[in-house]
């Protein structure tokens, strides 16, 4: 899978606009890693521009980040001019890294951005063989609950800051457990459009792929771990443990 199977290089411009609110607090976020890790190890699959790595790194976590695009690897370079995220360009879904970690993140829906049933087996499977035996899997997703009852397409229209405005429009084939958005971008005078297909899972499908793995669910969260999930809840934190013998 090559970057712009993901995203067109000009996302990597707007990326960090698209999710204001998912990382707004950092600090909990990172007390929250802190308290559950064992040492300070961390593998990020998806890093993206650095958004979660970056303030891990900056708390003292050595942090290695895999993607796939090298324009997102470049905006997380820009911003990391100390050298605090070891970056490697590589695929998390069919590619392993090597080393163990007493983390491994996987966040803002990246799970699914594996296509297939077999594919997101193959990345419990990586992050499972990159845990040490203490270490656990976090696993950040949208609540597929709205959007798998989807049955007209939902338009949205963002202004991302002053001068980038995103029309929206999703659209799920539940059948398959498909979202597909199609996205309209208008920026400093021009735009461009791009699709972006996931394959989403309910959060028991995630715990069976994890079992798959040699992995096992041990919390559930809506949020930083202070609210409990339900099936209301916009977001799911799964964070799984290696399953080993006593």
């Amino acid at each position: 899978m090559s970057g712009e199977d993901l995203y067109p290089a000009r996302i990597a411009q707007i990326y960090d606009l698209l999710y204001p609110d998912f990382f707004n607090d950092t600090a909990t976020f990172c007390e929250f890693v802190r308290s559950r890790a064992k040492g300070n190890r961390v593998l990020e699959f998806g890093v993206g521009t650095g958004r979660i790595a970056m303030p891990l790194a900056e708390k003292g976590f050595e942090v290695t980040g895999l993607d796939v695009s090298s324009e997102m690897l470049a905006k997380l370079k820009e911003k990391d001019v100390d050298g605090r995220v070891k970056v490697v360009e590589q695929d998390f879904i069919t590619e392993r890294v090597e080393g163990t970690f007493d983390a491994v993140l996987l966040m803002i829906n990246t799970l699914f951005v594996a296509k297939t049933l077999d594919e997101q087996v193959a990345v419990f499977g990586n992050a499972a063989a990159n845990l040490t035996d203490d270490g656990f899997f976090l696993v950040e997703t949208f609540n597929p609950n709205h959007y798998h009852g989807l049955r007209q397409p939902d338009v949205q229209m963002r202004q991302l800051d002053a001068s980038t405005t995103q029309l929206e429009q999703y659209v799920a084939e539940p059948s398959r457990q498909l979202l597909i958005a199609q996205n309209l971008v208008f920026r400093d005078g021009e735009q461009f459009n791009y699709t972006h297909v996931l394959r989403y899972l309910f959060p028991y499908e995630m715990d069976a792929v994890a079992r798959n793995a040699g992995l096992t669910l041990a919390e559930r969260w809506a949020d930083w771990g202070s609210t409990p999930f339900g099936p209301d809840s916009p977001r799911c934190l799964s964070l799984y443990r290696k399953d080993v013998p006593s």
